[in-house]
């Protein structure tokens, strides 16, 4: 135990100053005290109940309390001694009627106990008092840094949620109403903000272009990546004319490649054009989950070929032509979905991993959304169902879909054909 080179100061509080049975008793204690003794400083319980009193150094503080005392006043002075960290040894005449009284900390002992034993006492209360103090000095400035690291999570949290309000506003999440077309959206970023892009735009009388990207990596980086996605991507040439799917990602590509200095930053993306008269549909894909069309009676994966986005300056992408009925719907998606419907077992690793599920679920959505025509609705239950699943709270990775459709009437599309 660590040993003071000064001596301690015993502070004797007592109703009253006058010599007493209190002095007698204390006379015996520092008797039995080894040299270094201790100065001696009595005082009232009134005088430290006052704000005004202040502690010496190193002070060990013995209280001497009569069953006439009054008990509001000494527990103001067992609360200051508390408060402050002070060794205290209460004596009492009758312990038993005060000992809930007592603050954890503060010892308790009949006023006839033995005073070679209370000097004992008092001496380990003082010589511990060092290593407490380094305690109290750690937790203050654990304490502190705590407070440094609230004030920093609170500014990280403000400034993600500007964030999120600047991608919202460059980058909007709301359905567009484009006459000639259903449409249904899910967005769902996993945090603050998404790494998930879509655009759906009108293009002439006739087309609409729709585009979802997914920039791998999760959080900021990834949000401030779709934001260079969101201003590189062109879907017409510089006389307006509507430029095919792997001519729009081949050049998207290129731009990507050409600012993508550390190489570590890429996507993936699928962009299409939509006659909104006739139902057909070119599509370009990169690297991208491949879109399902949903049909009265089956489903069909439109597969692509293409590479990610931002890492190969000279890749190739071809597209796929796909014709959609009345009844018939595409659904676009990014790779999210895959561990939003687990698998039923215990193991909470396994129902982290991928599966095939959401490949119906996405179908019978966009069957649903057809057959309905209550499209956003239709995807609003559907967010439900994936609610359902891990819950909202424990979503891994951000979601976006769309489902699109061309406001065909039955028949038009064979009349157009």
């Amino acid at each position: 135990m660590r040993q003071h080179a000064h001596r301690p100061t015993l502070v004797l509080a007592s109703p009253s100053v006058s010599p007493g049975a209190h002095h007698l008793w204390v006379e015996r204690v520092i008797c039995a005290w080894p040299e270094p003794r201790p100065i001696i400083r009595r005082v009232t319980m009134e005088y430290i109940a006052e704000r005004g009193f202040l502690f010496p150094e190193d002070p060990v503080l013995s209280i001497w309390s009569g069953r006439k005392d009054s008990t509001s006043l000494l527990c103001k002075v067992m609360d200051r001694a508390a408060g402050a960290c002070v060794p205290t040894i209460v004596l009492a005449e009758s312990p038993e009627s005060i000992s809930t009284l007592v603050p954890p900390g503060i010892l308790l002992r009949d006023r006839s106990a033995d005073p070679a034993q209370v000097s004992i006492v008092l001496r380990t209360l003082c010589e511990r008092q060092g290593a407490v103090r380094e305690l109290l000095a750690d937790q203050h400035r654990m304490m502190h840094a705590q407070a440094g690291l609230r004030h920093q999570m609170e500014q990280m949290q403000e400034e993600l949620a500007l964030a999120s309000q600047i991608q919202q506003e460059l980058i909007p999440r709301r359905v567009p109403e484009i006459p000639g077309l259903e449409l249904a959206v899910i967005c769902r970023p996993a945090g603050f903000v998404s790494g998930d892009l879509f655009s759906v735009d009108r293009l002439d009388d006739e087309h609409v272009g729709f585009f979802l990207a997914d920039a791998v990596g999760h959080g900021v980086p990834a949000a401030l990546f779709t934001l260079l996605i969101a201003r590189s991507i062109r879907r017409t040439d510089h006389a307006g004319a509507i430029l095919p799917p792997a001519q729009v990602l081949d050049a998207l590509n290129r731009e990507m490649v050409e600012r993508n200095v550390t190489g570590s930053r890429f996507a993936t993306g699928v962009y299409g054009v939509m006659n909104t008269r006739t139902g057909v549909c070119d599509i370009a894909g990169a690297g991208h989950p491949p879109p399902i069309v949903t049909r009265a009676e089956s489903i069909e994966r439109i597969e692509t070929s293409g590479p990610l986005l931002g890492i190969f300056p000279d890749a190739e992408f071809t597209q796929t032509r796909v014709t959609l009925g009345a009844r018939d719907s595409l659904v676009v998606f990014t790779d999210g979905f895959e561990s939003a419907f687990p698998a039923a077992v215990a193991d909470a690793y396994s129902m982290r991993l991928p599966t095939n599920d959401y490949i119906a679920h996405l179908a019978a959505l966009g069957r649903t959304c057809r057959q309905s025509g209550q499209f956003q609705t239709s995807a609003e239950r559907f967010e439900q169902t994936l609610d359902e699943q891990l819950g909202s709270l424990h979503q891994a990775d951000d979601l976006t879909a769309l489902v699109l459709s061309p406001a065909l009437q039955e028949g038009a599309h064979r009349k157009a054909a």
